[in-house]
């Protein structure tokens, strides 16, 4: 789900903030406001949910956090140039 987490010294206390507009269900799920089950508006972005609220929704199983990929090796640096082989400027008269 769309939550920021906001962490306090306390794990049972405080409250997550909404990062997407959340809906209750007839059957009373939260889900996106864009799943066509969606009834009834529960939050908008930006707005704090309990933290008892949001255990009792199913809200704080966090994803498992995707592996960031490998960078990609740099390409290797091309040759440089040769030594430039024309002549010097001539000695002034």
């Amino acid at each position: 789900m769309a939550l920021q987490y906001v962490k306090l010294p306390s794990d049972d206390a405080g409250h997550v903030i909404a990062t997407a507009r959340l809906c209750l269900t007839e059957d009373g799920r939260l889900v996106p406001d864009t799943d066509e089950a969606a009834r009834w508006l529960y939050c908008v972005p930006g707005v704090p949910i309990k933290r008892a609220d949001a255990e009792r929704y199913g809200l704080l199983d966090e994803p498992e956090p995707t592996p960031e990929p490998e960078p990609e090796p740099e390409p290797a640096k091309a040759r440089s140039a040769p030594p430039n082989k024309a002549r010097s400027r001539a000695a002034d008269k």
